[in-house]
């Protein structure tokens, strides 16, 4: 697995805060992506989800996330989307391929380079959709950035 430190720079989103099962993110994205077709809101970067339930529960009922794109401007909220600003922040990237049936193998992969490197994880992870179910039908052609925040001690 390739990995990277880097930093986002700030940026404004637009976002859905969710509590639902995760088989209904594809819901959640479809109303965003929409919203940035109908409402011609020029992006910055690709759609990504963040995890505040722990990601290897998600698939166990409930889980909390935020399902967001990186836009330019400042676009109307809606009642359902808001538009929120994003501080700068450091990240350590590793690239998924495929299905995200393997991604934890991924995330522990990550984890042990955080550990091997002394990076502590300080907050909650990040999936970028670089290739996902909005402009992909092959699970198997997804490519996933997963964002760890850190702090390098």
């Amino acid at each position: 697995m390739d990995y990277e430190v880097k930093v986002i720079p700030e940026q404004k989103l637009g976002v859905i805060n969710c509590k639902t099962p995760i088989k209904d993110l594809g819901i959640f994205l479809s109303i965003l992506m929409d919203w940035v077709d109908t409402e011609e809101i020029v992006t910055d970067g690709d759609p990504f989800i963040v995890y505040f339930s722990p990601r290897h529960e998600v698939n166990q009922g409930d889980a909390v996330y935020d399902v967001s794109i990186p836009v330019k401007d400042d676009p109307d909220e809606t009642d359902r989307i808001r538009v929120v600003d994003m501080i700068e922040n450091k990240v350590l990237a590793g690239t998924h391929y495929g299905s995200t049936d393997t991604i934890m193998d991924t995330y522990a992969q990550l984890v042990e380079v955080a550990q091997e490197n002394h990076y502590d994880i300080i907050g909650s992870p990040k999936e970028v959709l670089i290739k996902g179910l909005h402009n992909c039908d092959n699970e198997e052609e997804y490519i996933t950035e997963i964002q760890l925040p850190i702090i390098e001690m």
